[in-house]
């Protein structure tokens, strides 16, 4: 008997001790995650200007407005193709520069610097760069076209509606690659390299050792690039405010610069906090199934 409530007060002292650890991260999670969330869904649900006392109930009507709005729907289309773009290009080209430095190229370390540097750039300065470049009098890339006789090709490359997002994705292609690159480096070093030898001496040409052995085992790490893609399209902001602020004529607004104009600009807030919740129900449909699946097939990978 003495022994049994030995057990059960070392049980119970043990309990407390967890519950003491657990009450930090989940009273963080709580303050700084989950009574947010719930404090942007009230706010939806009233019409605020930021300065007023009392903010004014009005129920769905913020919403509903939004659904009433072309804008609103620019905004999400600009979202779903930043996220196919998100999803190929720099997760493309940083496979490419990864499997072509796996080789040994000569430089190596060099090559990694000048590949991965951009993404140590801060977005603002990111965007300052890039503005430069897109000058469409003096800039770089319209003084480059002019040197070699391509001058007419020259265009007001952040002023035009129907080319000012392609030049967006030019410049996070060039500051974004730099991560997928060093992730898919790091996953093709750790491939051991008794399965490339046996490939190799199975007669495997270059194109079917990295396709058929190395693409395969870089499931983990591709996972890690495509998730943190699809994060990153829901939630851009930084370089689209800081190069165009959205424009020409609202061209290249997504939901995180509308939601900001909305809330600054016009002093919408319950309207800019329907604009969040949008984008969060957004993008749990859009992100959370597609990290399922991939985790899933990483998971089956492993089990083979």
């Amino acid at each position: 008997m003495p022994n049994f409530q030995l057990m059960r007060r070392k049980f119970q002292t043990a309990g407390m001790t967890h519950a003491i650890f657990l009450s930090l991260p989940i009273t963080l999670f709580a303050v700084f995650y989950v009574y947010p969330i719930v404090s942007t869904f009230n706010l939806s649900l009233h019409s605020w200007d930021g300065f007023s006392p009392t903010p004014k109930y009005v129920g769905l009507r913020n919403y509903v407005v939004l659904l009433n709005q072309s804008r609103f729907y620019h905004a999400v289309l600009n979202n779903i193709s930043w996220l196919v773009f998100l999803l190929l290009g720099p997760t493309s080209l940083g496979l490419l520069l990864a499997a072509l430095l796996d080789r040994g190229m000569k430089g190596e370390s060099v090559f990694r610097v000048v590949f991965f540097l951009p993404f140590t750039i801060p977005a603002v300065a990111v965007a300052a760069i890039w503005r430069w470049m897109y000058e469409p009098t003096s800039g770089l890339l319209t003084t480059i076209l002019q040197s070699v006789g391509l001058g007419g090709l020259a265009q007001n490359w952040l002023g035009d509606p129907s080319i000012v997002n392609f030049a967006l994705m030019g410049s996070m292609l060039w500051w974004t690659t730099g991560f997928a690159f060093l992730v898919f480096f790091a996953g093709l070093r750790n491939i051991p390299v008794e399965y490339i030898e046996a490939a190799r001496i199975e007669g495997a040409t270059p194109w079917q050792v990295f396709w058929k052995v190395s693409f395969p085992l870089l499931w983990p790490s591709t996972i890690v690039v495509l998730g943190m893609a699809a994060v990153d399209a829901m939630r851009l902001f930084d370089i689209v405010w800081a190069m165009t602020n959205g424009g020409p004529a609202y061209a290249s607004e997504v939901l995180a610069t509308q939601m900001y104009d909305t809330a600054f600009g016009r002093f919408e807030m319950g309207r800019a906090s329907a604009i969040s919740v949008y984008l969060l129900v957004i993008a749990g449909l859009i992100i959370m199934p597609y990290i399922h699946q991939l985790a899933k097939r990483v998971q089956d990978a492993e089990a083979e």
